[in-house]
Order: C-alpha cells, then structure tokens, then sequence
C-alpha cells in the first residue's frame, strides 16, 4: 500500500501537542496520547520511523500507562493500596517503553542518543521501581552500546559516549552502596568492573573536552568508590580499613598509569578520527540535522556526585533526566522545527559519511591482504586500532550513517556490498581452515545476521528502489543454507503490498526474473555441492589425456551419484522454477499484454534457462520406462516451445533471439525432435542426425532472415522506442542492425562450412535483400578492431569485404607519395550501391515510406475554426519566415464545386523559407498553443504550394545571400578566368580602365556577376577567351 509519510507525522505531533499542552497538569490528555499512539503504531506497520520518532513513541507510551494506571489510583481510598498501584504504573510504563526503544535499537542500531535514552530509562525503571535484580539489563545495554558508538565512530559525539560511560558508572556505585556492609565480596567484583569501564573509558576515542572531562569523572568516581567501601569498616577493624586504603591507592596508580598510556595512544588515533568526522559535521550542519546537544543537555553538564553517601542520594542522581529530554521528546525547542535525528540526512551527509568510510576500508583492506593480526609497534594509531577492530568501525559507521540518512539507497548499497564480501571472505578462510573454526563460524553467523537485517531494514527505508529489493533477494540466497523459494516470493509480495514499484512494469518484470535467477542458482549449487564438493561457480578443467589406464590428475573432479532426497529436492526446485515463470507470464498477459519488450526478456529468460538448466536436468529425472529419444524429445519440446515464443513475441524478430535458438538447435542432442513416434524413420540415428542438424540450422536461418526486418530501418523502428522507454535490459543493449550484421555473418559463415555453392548463393542473395540498406557506424563507434574502415563520410560497408590485389598493394606500401593516397580504391561487394536518398528524413504512410519535404511540416490536432493566418501569426512569430500556409479540407462536391471550402480536417501544412525552421518547429511538437489547444507537429512528405517563385527558399541561412537550389546546383566549381582588357566606363567620357573578370565573383546573385557579355561562355569551352581590346 502507498502512503503520506509527511502527512502520517505531521497528524502524530499534532496530537502529542494537543495532548501535553495540558501537560501542567497532573496527567496529559489520555485521548489524544491514544490517538498518537494508535498513529505511531500505524507508521511502524508500513514503514520504518526514525530514531527521534521512536524515543517519542516511547514516551507517549510510558505517559499513557501512567496516566491509565493513576486513573485506577483516584478510584480507591486506602494509601498502600494507592502507593501500590503508583508502583505497578511506573512498572507497567518503563517496561513497555523498555520494549519500544529495544525495537528502535534493532532498526537503528547506531544512533548514539537512541542508547543513552535506552540507558537512562532503564536505569530509572530500577530506580523507580527498586528492582536491582534487573542490573544485568543495564550491564547488557550498556555493552551493547560500546560496542555500536564507542569504536572510534562517534568522535565528535563523544559528549554522549563520555556521558554513557559516567551513567554506567554511577549506577555502579548504586550497587555497591547497597552491597558494601552486608556483602564483601561482591564489593569487590563491582570494583573490578570499575576498574575495567575506566580503561574501556580511557581507550575509546572522543572528540575534544571529553578527555579532559574524563579524568576529573575518574577521579571523582573513584573516591566515591573508595568512600563506600572504606565506610563499610568500623572502628573495631581500623587496621583492616588502614591496610584496604593502601590497597586502593596502589591499585589507583597501577590503574592510573595504564590510562595515562592507554590516553597517549587514543589522542593521537582521535585526532586522525576526528579529521574524517569533520567534514561529516560540514554537512550535517549545512543540511541542518546537527544534534544541538549544549542547548539541550546544558543543565546536566554542571551536576556532580551527590553530596551525602546514602542510597537515596544516589538513587536521586540517577533518576531520568526528564527536564532535559523533554526538550527532545516533547519538542520544546522554544519555537524552533526538530530537524535532527528525523531522517532528513540527504545527498550532502550521505558522501561525507561513504568518504570517511572508504577512507577506514582502505586501511582496513591493506591490513587484511598483510594479514588481520598486525598489531606491531611499527604501524600508525590508526592501523592498530582498525587491526583490531577494522570490521566493527566499518559496521558502526555504516550503521551511524544510516541512522541519519536513511533514505539513501546508495548508502544501503555500499553497506550490503561491504557485508556481502566480508561474508564471502568469511566463508572462504572456513574452507582453507587456516584459523580457528570456532571463531571464523561465530565471525560468520554475526555477518550473516547483519547482512539480513540490512536487507531487510533497506527496503522498507527505500520501497521505491528496485536494486534494494533484489539486493534482499540475492542476500536470502547467498547466506540460506536450505533456499525455500517461498522466502524469495514473499519478497515480491512485498514489494507489490508497498506499491511503490507496481506502476514500474520494468521493474516489477526484473525482480520476477531476478527471483527465478535466485531459486536457480539454489539448483546449481545443490547438485554441484552434493555430486562433486565443489559450487557451479567454479572453473574445472577437462581432462582429455587421462585414460583407464594412467592416473586421472591433481585437477580433475570426482563425481558421485545424488542421493534420493536430492533428487527430491532438484524435482521440488525444477518445478518451483516453472512455476515461478508461469507467474510472470500470467503477470505479462493480465497486466501488460501489448508490452511487446517485457515479453521478448521474460521469453528469452525463460528459453535460456530451460535449455541449458531445466530440461538436462529434467531429462534424468524423466520416467525411467522411457526410451531415451523419448526422454530427449519430451524435454526438449519445452525448450523449442519457448524459443518459438522469443522468436514471435515482437513483429519484426530481434536478430539475438533468432542466434539464441540457433545456437541451441544445432547442438546434437536436439536432433531427435521431430515427431510423436518412435518409428525410426521420424528420428534419425547417430549417422543421420548430422546432416539433419545440419537441415534444421539451415531452416531457422532462412526463417531468421524472413521475420526480421531490413537494416538501416530504423527511423521510427523498435530501436527508437526502446531509446525513449530508457529500456536498460541485456536483451536490447545490442543496437538492432548490428545484431541483423552479426546474423548474417553467422549464416554465411555456416553455408561455407556446410553448404554447397548453390545454397551459398542463395544465402548471399537473402543477405543482400536485408543489408542493402545498411550504413556502417563511424569509426569511433566501432569497436573491434577489424572492422575498422577509413571510410568516414557515412559510406555503407558489405557484410563481406574482400579487397582486391591493388588494394591490398596500395594498402601495404607506406612510402606512396599522397597524391597515389588519394586515389579511391574500389573494394568488391555484392550489395547494392547507396541510394542518392540516404540521410534523408522518411515520412512514413501506411506500410510505405516517402522522403520529407525539406521546408514543410504536418500540423495536426487544430480546431475547426482555425484559420491559414492563425498559424501563420503563430509560427512566423515563433519560428521564422513563411512561404505558405495551408489547412487541410475536406472535399465538397455539388453546388461551387471544388472552388468552395469543405469543413477542416483540424490539419495543415506550414512550408517555411529555411529548413533549419523544420526542425525548430519540431522541437516545439505538444506545447504551441493554437486556438486554445496544443498542436502536434510532425514532418511532411508534401509541400504546402507546389510552385515557388524563385529564391524563396533559403538555401544559405539568412544574411549569408538568397538564391534557389536550381541555381545552387548548377553553379558548380567557381571559376576565376583572368582577363586584361580595358573597357570604357561610359560615365567618365571615355577613359579606360583595367580589369579582371571573374566569372564566380563574392557577390550575392547570380545576375550581378557582370554586366558584360565577356561573362557567358559558348557551349563546349573550358574557359572563357582572353579578348585584347588594342588590337
């Protein structure tokens, strides 16, 4: 289903602000908390909610039950009861928002405030409710944490790292406050776990002001440690207290100085970290989504350790900071829009967050060729923490750039990429057994879980992304042990419930195809793995020297018969495939019957895999009463069946379909098809069935060359329909008059291998019908080699060039001087010479195609009432000069005969000065408005006035001189004829004076060439005489 995701938002802050503008009060507005509630459950069904979205979700969930359960409280009278049920709210309310925001972590498992809210609130649940039994919780989300934000991803955030680790640590004071009399030794554990968080805290990577911080937390926390467990003795156990505070001194400066060392190390690695980071802070500020954490957690900042030691101070301390998230989760922001945390990240972030990455895979790569576990002191900071955590850090800061883009499909890309070729490199290292199976196998199950969740978190982020969805496809086979194919069909289910993509037939075709491409490629791999050990997509060599007797080599594979579950299991496969196949064809006949396109892909899809995967295969799993020719026949007719449907899908024949059945028809095995008997002289034995292959090609090849149609066609051709459609399939990748070339290539080349001189001859003569019109690419265009030509004025090339000797003599002598280069060299050809017509735009009527008239175009679509100035007024001002306008009418017999004006066509013809005012004038086909409708224009094959005066078409573009074509052609080569006569210039009484006559001179018409009769020559002279006016 589609949705409104701006308008589904917009609705829930409406109703969380009409429900805590009461807020003053004791409880906010229940009905309207429930409304949001309901809009909030709503969003998450039908798509992914950001992470700002989800911390409100569990808010307004934690303030319902409150507010539901306080209801029940101002029921009743008695106080424990009252005190009990106040209990039972805040547990009902944290565990509830406890759940939520464990569903938000899954989705976003790299926001940083997204877990120190999780933190917090779980924290406070035990606070609220003092239920300490439930620290383990904390300790786990905690450690989740650490491990999603505290790898050196978040440098610049590590005000939220830093205020992590001080919440976990003051909540571990919490617990040894209560511990410390009554249990020793688990006193003792949870300084241990101190001690471990702050060297865990000094090795983590922050931006500037957290380290400093660090230390002055450390030092206050730890003597606050100290305090409670020094006050544990009394004064009959003084020794024992003196010696316990030497203890704890000595173990503070062992401490102290590992986190000097350990501090040393991460500022170094912090600033290369933070270098990367900053150019992720540009762009998150420039697109507004930086989270203001100063104004918002301002208040926090200066609040210390409490002052008194008991467990109600520190109970206190750690009570949910609401007065500061409420800024967040209850957007007061003091007017001003929430823009971080929302999903807004575009473009912008996008790149500088794939930057900073490819910057650590880098490193991480040239680690991982030298081996994982360099860790010397002769690599940089930055080499030894990613040789320790190189995928971690990749991982984390995927998952931190998806928390604050997550609608950038190329980011969800580069992500399932990095996952899928860690898990290849996994798997591969598993099959060397080179380190620990163990490790490798727990290594592998966590990118495994990874990868799924990425695929699945993308596209319900970007529904619209068709690439997303077959990246999920591909990642359920890739990492599924036992493939259902039900699993891939519910992909497309899916893709077909969000109806982003069902108005994309394209699209909707692919992923049909790519599903099927998947279950496959199941197939291969099932049988490979369980006959030889070895995939489908591995090379083996064939071994053509091994004999009975001689040892079979290192390389070669040993094959083992399947077992009868996997055959089952094949069967199974073979038939879900058909299936599958039979369901994009019932989607192509219900949906798109006329898409002539998406049926040649699926057909051509659908003949490949069942001739050389579905029907081999099949063939040994036929019934075993079968005679082999029957086996072979009934298997191959699905095959032939669907080749027959490739060929005849469009009108006329792609040549590559026609290739693609060829190719398979003159293999051996099909050469049993050719009757419903088994009478042997319906099916040819082993000696007949060489030239019956032989008979069969020859038949598809004069079929191929009947259905398709001519070469050089292609003015209003499938090829054009393809180009606007923007069709990106292999099938038409292939222009189609090079397709048609390499066909008859291939046809003239298998009659000269098995053909006679008859049969060749006639191949040749269908060649020639089909290629006649055929003109070569230009050179640039070309890219094999040996087809290259030094014709480049567009001169057609024979499908057979064969050079004669002079040729190939002048061809082989470098040293010809250039006026011999000059010199055409005729090459033989059996085609056709070029029309005198070529390069001329074709208008075609019916099944017949005219040349367009040059300076004329067809406009159609005109109302009645349209008049010849109408267009006149409109194309002359918007394209240029006009000879003569016409509307078409029809014709009216009887009275006036055909002097009176018939009722218009709603069609005319507009005939312009200049050609170059064609093409203008298409330009603008579909947005002229003529009387209050949009025309369509179109070239014409008549003009609009059969007679022109002279010289009112522009051959020259104006300002560069008028004259007619007529004229133009006879003009030829200008002629320069020097003369030296002296002629009298009758205004000058006489004199004489000099000239040179011209016969081309610059002017602009012919007729003011000269005025002397000197400049018309007699017939059949050269050139004109030179007169001497002296004698």
């Amino acid at each position: 289903m589609s949705y409104n995701y701006d308008e589904c938002v917009q609705s829930i802050q409406q109703h969380r602000q009409k429900a805590y503008e009461a807020a003053a009060a004791t409880t906010p507005d229940l009905d309207a908390l429930q409304q949001s509630m309901d809009g909030f459950a709503s969003l998450s069904k039908i798509c992914p909610m950001t992470p700002l979205l989800w911390m409100q979700y569990a808010q307004d969930t934690k303030a319902l039950m409150e507010g539901l359960w306080m209801m029940e409280k101002s029921a009743t009278d008695d106080n424990a009861q009252q005190q009990q049920l106040v209990i039972q709210a805040k547990k009902e309310a944290y565990e509830s928002s406890a759940g939520i925001l464990e569903l938000a972590l899954i989705e976003f498992p790299g926001c940083a405030l997204l877990h120190l809210y999780n933190l917090e609130n779980l924290i406070a649940y035990i606070c609220e409710c003092g239920d300490i039994g439930s620290s383990n919780k904390v300790s786990s989300a905690f450690l989740k944490a650490w491990q999603s934000v505290g790898k050196g991803t978040h440098v610049n955030e590590g005000f939220i790292v830093s205020d992590m680790f001080r919440l976990f640590a003051s909540f571990l004071l919490l617990r040894l406050s209560l511990v410390a009399k009554q249990q020793p030794s688990q006193s003792a554990l949870i300084m241990d776990e101190i001690c471990s968080l702050f060297d865990q805290w000094s090795r983590t990577p922050m931006g500037e002001g957290s380290n400093e911080e660090m230390m002055q937390d450390m030092d206050c926390l730890w003597e606050e440690a100290c305090s409670l467990i020094l006050s544990s003795y009394d004064e009959a156990n003084e020794s024992d207290k003196i010696n316990t505070a030497k203890q704890l001194e000595g173990r503070k400066a062992t401490l102290w100085a590992s986190i000097d060392a350990n501090r040393r190390i991460t500022s170094s690695l912090t600033n290369i970290l933070s270098s990367c980071e900053n150019e992720i802070d540009v762009a998150m500020s420039n697109e507004g989504i930086t989270l203001p954490w100063l104004s918002l957690f301002q208040t926090q900042q200066d609040q210390g350790m409490p002052d008194s030691k008991s467990v109600s101070s520190y109970l206190e301390s750690l009570k949910q900071r609401n007065t500061c998230w409420d800024r967040i989760v209850l957007a007061e922001t003091d007017g001003a829009a929430i823009r971080f945390l929302l999903g807004l990240g575009g473009a912008e972030t996008s790149r500088s967050f794939l930057k900073a990455i490819s910057y650590i895979r880098r490193n991480y790569q040239d680690l991982t060729r030298k081996g994982k576990g360099r860790n010397g002191d002769d690599g940089s900071p930055l080499q030894d923490h990613v040789a320790g955590h190189g995928h971690d850090i990749i991982v984390s800061l995927y998952e931190r750039a998806i928390s604050e883009c997550p609608t950038v499909e190329t980011l969800w890309a580069s992500y399932m990429k990095f996952l899928s070729e860690e898990f290849l490199s996994t798997r591969d290292e598993l099959k060397k057994g080179k380190q620990n199976p163990q490790d490798l196998q727990q290594q592998q199950s966590r990118i495994e879980h990874g990868l799924l969740s990425a695929s699945r978190r993308s596209i319900r982020n970007c529904p619209y992304s068709s690439a997303l969805f077959e990246k999920r496809m591909t990642t359920i086979g890739l990492v599924s042990i036992n493939l259902e194919p039900d699993d891939i069909s519910a992909v497309i289910k899916e893709a077909i419930e969000l109806g982003f993509l069902t108005s994309n037939k394209e699209a909707m075709l692919h992923l049909r195809l790519v599903a099927i491409h998947v279950v496959k490629r199941r197939l291969l791999s099932l049988i490979s793995l369980r006959s030889t050990g070895k995939d489908f997509d591995e090379d083996e060599v064939m071994n053509l020297t091994a004999t009975k007797k001689q040892k079979s080599p290192k390389s070669s594979v040993m094959y083992q018969q399947l077992d009868p579950s996997v055959i089952e299991e094949v069967k199974d496969l073979i038939e879900d495939i058909r299936d599958m196949y039979d369901e994009a064809e019932n989607y192509l006949f219900k949906s798109h019957a006329t898409w002539v396109e998406g049926k040649v892909t699926f057909w051509k899809h659908r003949a490949t895999s069942e001739a050389y995967v579905l029907c081999p295969i099949a063939k040994n799993d036929a019934n075993d009463d079968m005679t082999d020719v029957n086996r072979s026949e009934l298997q191959d007719k699905e095959a032939i069946r669907c080749f027959e449907k490739l060929v005849k899908a469009e009108k006329p024949s792609n040549p590559d379909s026609w290739m693609d059945y060829i190719r398979y028809v003159s293999s051996s095995h099909v050469h049993s098809f050719g009757g419903d008997n088994i009478f042997s002289q319906l099916h040819p034995d082993g000696f007949a069935a060489v030239p019956s292959i032989i008979r069969k090609t020859r038949g598809l090849y004069n079929r191929a060359l009947s259905s398709v149609r001519k070469a050089g066609q292609s003015e209003n051709s499938i090829d054009s329909k393809r180009a606007e459609a923007g069709l990106n399939n292999d099938m038409f990748e292939r222009n189609y008059d090079n397709s048609l070339l390499d066909l008859c290539r291939e046809f003239l080349c298998f009659e000269r291998a098995f053909g006679s001189e008859e049969s060749l001859s006639r191949a040749q003569t269908l060649v020639r019908s089909k290629m006649a019109q055929w003109t070569a690419p230009p050179p640039q265009m070309i890219t094999n080699g040996n087809e290259q030509s030094d014709d480049t004025h567009g001169k057609r090339k024979a499908v057979e060039e064969v050079p004669s000797n002079d040729a190939m003599e002048e061809d082989g002598d470098d040293e010809m001087p250039s006026q011999s280069r000059s010199k055409k060299t005729k090459v033989q050809t059996n085609l056709k010479q070029p029309k005198k017509t070529e390069g001329v735009h074709k208008v075609r009527i019916g099944k017949l195609e005219y040349p367009a008239h040059p300076y004329t175009i067809h406009v159609s679509n005109l109302s009645k009432e349209t008049q010849d100035m109408d267009l006149v007024d409109v194309f002359r001002k918007e394209v240029g000069g006009i000879v003569h306008v016409k509307i078409l009418r029809e014709k009216k017999f009887g009275k006036g005969g055909h002097h009176s004006h018939g009722e218009s066509k709603c069609a005319g013809l507009v005939q312009f000065e200049e050609c170059i005012s064609v093409e203008n004038a298409l330009l603008m086909d579909g947005t002229l408005d003529v009387g209050g409708k949009l025309i369509k224009i179109q070239r014409s094959h008549l003009p609009a006035v059969g007679i022109v005066p002279q010289g009112m078409h522009r051959v020259k573009p104006k300002g560069e001189g008028k004259s007619s074509k007529r004229n133009e052609m006879k003009k030829g080569p200008k002629l320069q004829v020097d003369t030296s006569e002296e002629r009298m210039d009758c205004d000058n009484g006489g004199d004489l004076k000099s000239s040179k006559i011209s016969g081309a001179s610059n002017v602009e018409t012919p007729s003011s060439i000269s005025l002397s009769v000197l400049s018309f020559k007699p017939r059949n002279m050269k050139r004109k005489p030179i007169l001497d006016t002296k004698k």
